[in-house]
């Protein structure tokens, strides 16, 4: 009971993370003493960016048919599946450095041929893993097992990034960016940085490297 207990209080708390959603104007989400984690807004509940409100959900009604599965919770047998794919993305990675290293080893010769084996089909895993790692925070935020709190990014912090820490950063995200053309519009975003050598480049000219490192 102790750790039914807990286990509920710890997803009550990643929740309450995230914007309040029963607000229209998001008056609900709560005002942090920290300035890192406020929501910047005026009286009126506006951006202090944009001047513009924060967005209302618009649910269809009625709901078009070719829209409903967008709208409909996913089943448990689902997001079992999605945790099974992110488990079995995370030991494939691991198990591939390791085979990297054992074919470097058998075949110091040929280093060209082992690092283009291993990059090429590591790079296309290491994408399909950032695409699941975001779909199962959103569409299965908690673990089937405890164990599985730490299948996220591997080598992200010697080994992974704790579960938690992940979920918690994309709420902030999604708490201050909720227009993906409009970085950090109520607050601090702490992805903002992954776009910014994107968005605020400049021109092509002078800024090649920048669109480089993008």
């Amino acid at each position: 009971l102790k750790k039914k207990y807990e286990r509920d209080h710890e997803i009550a708390a990643l929740k309450n993370a995230l914007p309040g959603e029963a607000d229209p104007n998001a008056a609900a989400v709560g005002q942090s003493k920290d300035k890192m984690l406020a929501v910047e807004k005026n009286n009126e509940n506006r951006s202090l960016k944009t001047n513009r409100l924060f967005p209302t959900p618009n649910k269809p009604d009625p709901m078009p048919q070719n829209l409903a599965f967008l709208f409909t919770k996913i089943t448990p047998e689902q997001m079992i599946y999605m945790w099974n794919v992110l488990t079995a993305i995370f030991a494939s990675q691991v198990l591939m450095v390791i085979a990297y290293c054992g074919a470097l080893a058998s075949f110091p010769d040929y280093w060209w041929t082992c690092t283009l084996c291993f990059g090429l089909p590591f790079s296309y895993i290491a994408i399909q893993n950032i695409y699941i790692d975001h779909d199962v925070m959103h569409g299965a935020t908690f673990p089937v097992y405890e164990w599985q709190r730490f299948l996220t990014h591997p080598f992200a912090d010697f080994f992974s990034l704790p579960w938690e820490e992940f979920v918690l950063e994309h709420n902030r995200h999604h708490a201050s960016t909720v227009d993906l053309l409009i970085q950090g519009e109520f607050g601090w975003d702490p992805e903002e940085f992954h776009y910014a050598l994107q968005q605020w480049a400049g021109p092509w000219g002078a800024n090649w490297y920048k669109y480089l490192l993008t």
